[in-house]
């Protein structure tokens, strides 16, 4: 994924920004073909003015989980 402005959710694949969705669920779709190798899987939100937020998929309760900064 090239350097560019970002507005949108990211999918980050093993660490690495994959792919760009303009929803959290577009972003969720997009991750579906990762989950059955198991890969680690993080969305962070890019709607700005909006604090940015995280969430991680976990394999254990099959569900996203957001993080939450305190």
């Amino acid at each position: 994924m090239r350097s560019q402005l970002i507005f949108g959710y990211v999918l980050h694949v093993n660490g690495q920004p994959i792919s760009v969705g303009l929803s959290l669920d577009e972003t969720k779709s997009l991750a579906l073909q990762y989950m059955a190798s198991n890969a680690t899987l993080q969305i962070n939100s890019a709607v700005a003015p909006a604090p940015t937020q995280t969430w991680n998929y976990d394999y254990g309760i099959k569900q996203w989980v957001e993080f939450m900064r305190g």
